[in-house]
């Protein structure tokens, strides 16, 4: 045994023989158990045991941790007001005297365990510190009660009844007198500090996350309980003893949440609580009403009314129980039992903003945390993560894997079958909204490339216009001048200009011609892009590249094409071409031509070249005009040579 552990051992095996040594006298002074029952020797054993046993249990797991120790502070009360009992049996022969200081301990001794340890308890639970540094100086007042707790049990309605001497055996008459005239100030200052200290712990729920406001709600639970059953005495001051029984559920909710707070579900135990209070207040209400309603309207028939309504509530009992349930669920899980509902009120919040999509998605199953994850890295994240998560597959048209990530409730391990199946439904609205994301990423990005790709087609002809065409018009108009000045007195030199200027003005209509030719090819507008690109196979490559055939192969006629589709095309072909021409050892091309929904473009070349193509200046070039116009391109070699193809979608009106 270590001497971590001997500490509390030794607690619970001294209450435990004091307990018992109270017990014994109890009996030999020839008392009974009921006798125990109404002289709170029952009530104030349970908890001298409950309260040591679990302080030491906490102790034993954290040494030295406030809320055991004042645990044990709490035993320690009830313990010495159970051994004042004991003595007090009649078990031994004791003086007046002896018998009235015992009886003072007994009836004072108790009082701080309620008055100043279960406070404490409230305001320091669950890591041993206080709310905030705001509340010390309430923790403070609560310590000080311990000053005057000795003195509440004399009020003036007793002392009237009781001369002080039997009450207060060590208080001169008149200081006693004074001090019961100030006890209704103390109860209502130590009634203040409970309900502040009940404050303190909602607080401390509402603010805390994870495992602290799972733990904080097995003490609420456990106060909540305690409340409801003892109501009548904490208004009155007088109710059912036996009900005290229930104040040793705070230290055990207390020592689980300390000690093993993930081996059990609270939310299960308060769902289970809520429930069947409820029903139990329904039944009692309905059966009293029932029973009042049918005794007014026959006063003869007195039997009858207990007898209706034990049937009526039989009746309707299991469909009442059911609607309960399924509020009390609604309240904790959401929707998940009713996962069209759920999907509803996802869908509802379906847009752009995935952290909106991801609140909904928490909203309706209650979860603490959701986020959507794609390609190895958090997309969109909403609430706080917890420890354990599970992982739902999106389903995406296109696009890298994603996934639903959902953090689990506090003190659930894994999700529940109807949880299951409601995510399972949630991941089809929220894999439209990240898909719909993706487009509207994908279609800024393409709008940002066209913009950059056409101001740098505008900085091009700029530079081909001013360095190129520009000179060589400004060398013509330079040109001109000295010919007319040279004409009458030098014909020979100025005719040489002429010949020199008739062949810049040749070289800047070429330059004219390409810059046309580079925005869209003349052929186009003349003979369409099969026409074009027969013309092209016929005398250029064919001019150029002696052997080298281009075969160009439409089986069916084809629509009327989009500008910016015949371009696409006719610039992809043309590179593919280039490409086979340099980069293999083809001697024929064959490009065909088809449409359905799209344009598509094949060409196949005879050449050989091993491994996957280099993305170089040319294919770079071919997948930007796909991409451009919203289409798609493959490019690399076969078993039968290279082959490009790339699917240009057609506007349809």
């Amino acid at each position: 045994m270590s001497v971590r552990q001997a500490g509390p051992i030794a607690v619970v095996s001294v209450t435990t023989t004091m307990v018992g040594a109270a017990w014994v006298s109890w009996f030999a002074g020839g008392l009974t158990i009921a006798d125990a029952a109404g002289s709170y020797l029952l009530t104030n054993t349970a908890m001298a045991m409950t309260f040591t046993t679990f302080g030491a249990l906490v102790l034993a797991h954290r040494p030295r941790h406030r809320i055991g120790l004042l645990f044990v502070a709490f035993g320690a009360c009830d313990t010495a007001s159970v051994g004042c009992l004991g003595l007090l049996s009649g078990a031994f022969a004791l003086s007046p005297a002896w018998e009235r200081a015992i009886d003072f301990v007994g009836i004072t001794i108790w009082i701080p365990a309620p008055a100043v340890c279960l406070p404490l308890i409230l305001q320091l639970f669950p890591d041993g510190r206080p709310l905030s540094p705001r509340w010390r100086a309430l923790t403070v007042a609560t310590l000080a009660m311990l000053v005057v707790t000795p003195t509440l049990t004399l009020t003036p309605d007793t002392l009237a009844n009781e001369p002080i001497a039997d009450r207060s055996p060590f208080l001169p008459e008149a200081a006693g007198r004074i001090i019961a005239d100030l006890v209704p100030f103390f109860v209502g200052a130590d009634v203040l500090a409970l309900l502040a200290s009940l404050v303190s712990l909602g607080l401390r729920a509402h603010r805390s996350h994870g495992v602290q406001r799972l733990q904080v709600m097995w003490l609420l639970w456990a106060v909540g309980l305690f409340v409801t059953l003892n109501v009548q005495r904490i208004v009155t001051t007088d109710g059912p003893i036996l009900f005290l029984l229930t104040l040793p559920l705070i230290p055990a909710a207390v020592t689980v949440a300390i000690v093993r707070h993930q081996l059990y579900d609270i939310r299960l135990i308060v769902n289970r609580s809520v429930v069947y209070g409820l029903l139990t207040l329904g039944v009692i209400g309905a059966y009293l009403g029932i029973v009042a309603a049918l005794t007014a309207l026959a006063r003869d028939q007195l039997s009858i009314g207990p007898l209706v309504a034990t049937g009526i509530i039989a009746v309707a009992f299991a469909p009442g129980r059911s609607a309960v349930q399924s509020f009390v669920d609604r309240l904790m899980y959401g929707q998940r039992k009713n996962p069209a509902e759920a999907a509803a009120q996802v869908g509802v919040r379906l847009g752009p903003d995935l952290d909106g999509v991801l609140q909904a998605v928490c909203e309706a199953l209650r979860m603490p945390y959701a986020a959507i994850s794609s390609d190895g890295r958090l997309v969109a994240t909403y609430g706080q993560p917890p420890q354990l998560r599970h992982t739902v597959a999106l389903q995406t048209t296109e696009g890298p894997r994603a996934d639903l990530l959902v953090g689990l409730r506090a003190g659930e391990k894994k999700l529940s079958g109807a949880d299951l199946r409601a995510l399972g439904l949630l991941a089809a609205p929220v894999g439209l909204a990240l898909q719909a994301v993706r487009l509207s990423q994908e279609l800024g990005e393409s709008r940002r490339r066209i913009v950059a790709a056409r101001e740098e087609e505008r900085r091009r002809l700029r530079r081909d216009l001013h360095d190129g065409l520009g000179s060589a018009l400004t060398a013509v108009t330079l040109k001109a001048d000295a010919v007319y000045n040279l004409q009458r007195t030098d014909a020979e030199r100025s005719t040489k200009l002429l010949l020199d200027l008739r062949a810049d003005l040749t070289n800047a209509i070429a330059d004219i011609r390409r810059l046309v030719y580079d925005l869209r090819p003349p052929d186009l507008d003349e003979l369409g892009l099969v026409g074009a690109l027969r013309q092209r196979a016929q005398q250029s490559w064919r001019r150029d590249h002696a052997g080298f055939v281009v075969t160009i192969d439409v089986p069916e006629e084809l629509p009327d094409l989009p500008a910016a589709v015949e371009v696409a095309a006719y610039r992809i072909v043309t590179e593919a071409v280039t490409n086979a021409l340099r980069h293999s050892n083809a001697g024929a091309c064959r490009v065909k031509l088809r449409a359905d929904h799209g344009l598509h473009v094949e060409v196949h070349d005879d050449g050989g070249m091993d491994g996957a193509w280099p993305h170089g200046v040319g294919l770079r070039s071919m997948l930007e005009r796909a991409a451009e116009l919203g289409g798609t391109l493959t490019a690399g070699p076969t078993n039968r040579g290279g082959r490009v193809h790339a699917l240009l979608p057609l506007e349809r009106s």
